[in-house]
């Protein structure tokens, strides 16, 4: 009786209908939520005219993680942004928590102005020198242009590439350090004297400018390349 009575215990608890089977969460489910996600945050609206490419990481095939009961949730990390080569974070609140990291490429590609040639710091850009193509913009720093009349007559910063995205950063109709003629902005009287911009700016913008004989530092609004205006 005693044999018996222990041999059914062994068979109750090893008994295979009693053991709860632990499903494992399909990797493909993790990629496929991390690409909608940062699908859906890279699009602005339905008649958005970017065209947006993202390529998302591998994960290691022996990953074991207990499937989720909920929603996966999906996170940017603190430092990344939904642009070139980022990472997003995946978690899991139920029934077990746990989290990973996903390496993905964003590319958003875009109407924008490029160079046509190469070009060096200080050059002046004119139409010839511009092109407007479909470009990866995602690495770009600054805003891209789509208007010529924006780019044309300003400055470069920097020397360019062919075929490079002229970018906010990379030009400036006065630049620090340029010689400005100083007017003042008065109808009677039209009084220039010579200066040195002391910031960048574009048409319009308000910078620091200083008067060369009087070493007064005064703002200006610049009003074309090498011209700024004063009130007075």
């Amino acid at each position: 009786m005693k044999f018996g009575s222990f041999l059914i215990t062994i068979l109750i608890f090893y008994n295979p209908m009693t053991l709860e089977a632990v499903e494992i969460q399909d990797l493909k489910t993790i990629k496929h939520a991390a690409k909608t996600y940062a699908l859906t945050k890279t699009t602005v609206k339905s008649n958005d005219q970017r065209r947006v490419e993202i390529r998302i990481g591998n994960l290691d095939p022996r990953l074991r993680l207990i499937k989720c009961s909920e929603d996966l949730i999906i996170f940017t990390p603190p430092g990344s942004r939904l642009q070139g080569n980022t990472t997003l974070g995946v978690r899991c609140n139920s029934p077990k928590t746990w989290s990973i990291y996903i390496a993905l490429k964003i590319s958003i590609f875009e109407k924008a102005i490029v160079s046509i040639r190469k070009m060096t710091r200080g050059d002046i850009i004119a139409q010839n020198d511009i092109s407007l193509t479909e470009v990866d913009t995602s690495r770009v720093r600054g805003r891209s242009f789509v208007d010529y009349k924006e780019l044309v007559g300003t400055k470069l910063k920097t020397s360019l590439k062919a075929n490079q995205v002229i970018s906010s950063t990379a030009i400036c109709l006065i630049c620090k350090g340029d010689a400005v003629a100083i007017r003042s902005n008065n109808s009677s009287v039209s009084v220039s004297v010579a200066g040195i911009a002391l910031n960048d700016g574009g048409k319009g913008d308000k910078i620091r400018v200083q008067n060369n004989s009087s070493r007064r530092i005064v703002d200006a609004t610049i009003t074309k390349i090498g011209v700024v205006s004063v009130d007075i």
